[in-house]
């Protein structure tokens, strides 16, 4: 397999054939990098890593519609959230093949996807970095001295981070932005102490239900609207109001229409299933 072959299995991630499969791409990419390397073709090796990285976010990408459509919504969340990191590394080598490849339109719409999930509140560490080595050399890297090799720079291939080998934790904060997505604050059920998903994925099954394609375009139109008081009768006159207000349901809303909530307005490049309606209010 050539560098070209891949090139053109990766054009295709929208229809992707059934051979080679992804493993195999994989490999004759491991192997073409190896013999770059072995040659001292640092910009043949640094152009295969760049593919390697192509693939993993196309692949992370379809994972998380497939963990979508299996209602697997924090495993969705998760490969977004990796596909994200992925990207984020491959921006600064990476330009030319960036449409071809599907990657800004994976950009683009994972950061949809994240704006549809419930998830508000994330857990931090708070932690002293005490050692941390180069991953190209094994040096350990401090303020004022370390190797040669730069941070985020591709040397034999690979990227070069600082890898942390000691650390100090100080403790566990709770962020609303945190640097990384994955640690999502979940309730502990109180009989078995096992870990509850709690969260409203309504939006999020809403969205996947009208898209067959992942890679049909869509948007969505955030605006608010009044809901009927029958959804909200089991909040009491002294609770707060469910429109988020922080005032008292009679002191608000209650003595409107309706409640004013959130409603999004759905616009899809291919007509979503028959029947379907076109808007949904966020719960």
């Amino acid at each position: 397999m050539t560098i070209e072959d891949v090139e053109r299995y990766l054009t295709s991630v929208a229809n992707r054939p059934p051979t080679p499969t992804t493993e195999q791409l994989s490999d004759a990419l491991r192997s073409l990098k190896l013999a770059a390397v072995g040659r001292g073709d640092e910009q043949e090796a640094k152009r295969l890593w760049c593919l390697e990285q192509a693939l993993k976010v196309q692949d992370l990408y379809l994972d998380a519609f497939q963990a979508l459509k299996r209602k697997q919504f924090y495993d969705a969340w998760c490969a977004f959230e990796r596909a994200e990191v992925v990207l984020g590394f491959l921006e600064r080598h990476e330009a030319a093949h960036r449409k071809t490849f599907r990657l800004d339109f994976i950009a683009e719409y994972v950061e949809k996807w994240q704006s549809l999930f419930p998830y508000k509140v994330f857990f931090s560490p708070e932690y002293l970095e005490v050692k941390k080595v180069c991953s190209i050399c094994g040096e350990v890297v401090l303020p004022r001295t370390g190797c040669y090799h730069k941070l985020g720079e591709i040397y034999g291939g690979e990227m070069c981070c600082h890898v942390v080998t000691e650390l100090e934790v100080f403790g566990i904060g709770m962020v609303e932005n945190p640097v990384q997505k994955y640690s999502v604050a979940f309730l502990r059920d109180e009989v078995t102490g096992k870990q509850r998903d709690h969260y409203n994925y309504a939006v999020v099954e809403y969205a996947i239900a009208g898209l067959q394609n992942p890679f049909d375009h869509w948007l969505v139109e955030r605006t608010t609207r009044l809901q009927p008081h029958s959804l909200f009768r089991h909040i009491g006159r002294n609770e707060p109001c469910p429109c988020e207000s922080k005032k008292k349901y009679k002191k608000c809303c209650l003595n409107r229409e309706g409640v004013l909530r959130p409603h999004l307005q759905f616009h899809w490049s291919v007509p979503p299933p028959p029947g379907m309606p076109t808007e949904v209010y966020i719960p």
